[in-house]
């Protein structure tokens, strides 16, 4: 059984570090490319550009899907930075002859993840105002 390495409530696992980490950065990937495959597809079929996509509702259904990409990339953020605090609460709490390298490590990673979750939620931000702005096929 894994010990409670936060100091309180529960123990920051390995999968919620990990989740942390990847799920603001794969739900912008997923976005752009999604995104992008579904316009090429709609806008441009046979290597001729439209004005109008094909299947109008393409431009509803990428709305769609970003919008839901933010609900991940805000989960995402907000379990990285719960995961940042609490390591760096465990890591407060260490004496300096008792220095548990396993928390310093995992210190570390939320600490990756919080940085990679806000620059990518922003990116995320970014992409969906630009989605909003430009039609589908301009």
């Amino acid at each position: 059984m894994e010990t409670n390495r936060a100091g309180h409530g529960e123990p920051v696992s390995v999968l919620a570090l990990t989740i942390g980490v990847l799920a603001t950065p794969a739900a912008w990937l997923f976005q752009i490319c999604a995104g992008e495959t579904a316009v090429s597809y709609a806008c441009f079929p046979h290597d001729m550009p439209l004005r109008i996509p094909l299947a109008p509702a393409v431009g509803w259904g990428v709305v769609g899907m970003s919008g839901a990409m933010l609900i991940v990339g805000v989960f995402g953020t907000g379990l990285a930075w719960r995961n940042w605090r609490r390591l760096r609460w465990a890591q407060r709490r260490q004496t300096s002859g008792s220095t548990d390298t396993k928390v310093e490590g995992e210190a570390f990673v939320a600490r990756v993840g919080l940085m990679a979750s806000v620059l990518f939620l922003f990116a995320l931000v970014a992409t969906d105002i630009a989605t909003a702005l430009v039609s589908a096929c301009a």
